[in-house]
């Protein structure tokens, strides 16, 4: 079995009025979805994220990327990855776009030997085999404090007993007190039985999250996600060593050379990689080692990202030995629901792994054609 053909795709979707978070407002989603065709006429699919400006990982996959990759052997995974990230990393180019486009064809290739084998990827990883993976419900938007406090009662009458909300409201917003009036709001709605995690998606400075993860000790967070820039190290290190609430980040990571440094150094306690960015289901699966290793959790990333993306979490999720609840989204995102029979829907706070080979879930070819803009 060898490659014959690597394409990539932009899909998009505009979903109205979107989704408001602290790094602005979205109205749109949009992935690359790359397919990775074998010379026998199997076809495996992955993803990569770009958030703004898709069509810079397609140029990567297909300019960078194919070259490496047509000819070979699919089933060496871990050989083409290393071959791919080596195309440009002693140049400096080891994340960012360079990685997403490696994310997309890694999974994949992944996908592609599962179909090959016809096995499920996460039966392909040796793992754990989980079958059924606890979730928590993401993202309680940022609203006054009655309305957040009835999403979160609406999504605890669904079944789930997690919850994820977001803060990091502007200074015109409140700041960071409506930040800590509103999750105190919610913890009081549900009660002391549900899980309760925080996501600021980078939004303060080191000073206003110590201020901020102090007023959360009182609510019980099982996590605080994000409260600094991605790239504030020093900063996860000071509010990490001023707070016992937990901290988690790693959606922005882009490889294992990344999470290597913040498990290191400590300075958070929850690993969220996602497949889209951090070099596909290879890539996840190294950060999964290494949060083993340090006696960490795992809870990977979804978010925003395309179906895909979020399907192949569910395989990482079910083979990590080590596991925290995996994020579910309730956000509306029409680039989720591209397969047959529709992604998994959570029952009671559980979210069933796909026994289908690779991925597990056939796409449907006319929901993608409707999506592709290029």
């Amino acid at each position: 079995m060898r490659i014959a053909k690597v394409r990539a795709r932009v899909l998009s979707a505009d979903v109205g009025d979107g989704f408001s978070f602290s790094i602005g407002d979205y109205s749109a989603y949009s992935c690359v979805l790359v397919e990775v065709e074998s010379d026998d006429g199997l076809v495996g699919y992955g993803e990569a994220i770009v958030r703004r400006a898709p069509e810079m990982a397609r140029a990567a996959v297909e300019s960078l990327l194919t070259p490496v990759v047509i000819g070979e052997d699919p089933r060496k995974i871990g050989h083409l990855w290393v071959a791919m990230l080596d195309r440009l990393r002693r140049w400096g180019h080891s994340t960012g776009v360079v990685m997403e486009a490696v994310s997309g064809v890694d999974t994949a290739l992944w996908d592609l030997v599962g179909r090959h084998e016809g096995k499920p990827i996460w039966e392909l990883l040796h793992g754990e085999g989980r079958r059924q993976l606890p979730c928590y419900a993401s993202a309680l938007a940022m609203a006054d404090d009655e309305a957040v406090r009835t999403q979160a009662e609406e999504q605890v009458a669904r079944g789930f007993t997690a919850l994820k909300m977001k803060i990091g409201r502007r200074q015109e917003q409140g700041g960071t007190r409506a930040d800590v009036r509103a999750v105190a709001a919610v913890r009081d709605a549900v009660g002391q039985d549900i899980d309760l995690y925080v996501d600021a998606n980078g939004a303060y400075d080191a000073a206003s999250a110590i201020r901020v993860a102090r007023g959360l000790e009182n609510c019980d967070v099982g996590f605080f996600e994000e409260p600094v820039p991605p790239d504030d190290l020093a900063g996860y290190e000071r509010v990490h060593a001023a707070t016992s609430v937990p901290l988690a980040a790693g959606e922005t990571v882009f490889s294992v050379f990344g999470f290597r440094e913040l498990i290191e150094r400590r300075l958070i306690d929850i690993i969220q990689p996602d497949v889209g960015r951090c070099g596909g289901v290879t890539g996840a699966w190294q950060a999964s080692t290494l949060t083993y290793a340090a006696n960490l959790a795992l809870a990977p990333h979804t978010g925003l990202s395309g179906g895909v993306s979020q399907l192949a979490a569910l395989h990482i999720s079910a083979a990590s030995p080590t596991l925290n609840p995996i994020e579910y989204m309730i956000v509306p995102n029409p680039l989720r629901e591209i397969f047959v029979g529709g992604y998994p829907i959570a029952h009671d706070g559980l979210v069933d792994v796909p026994a289908g080979p690779g991925l597990g879930l056939d796409l449907d070819r006319d929901a993608l054609d409707e999506l592709t803009v290029g």
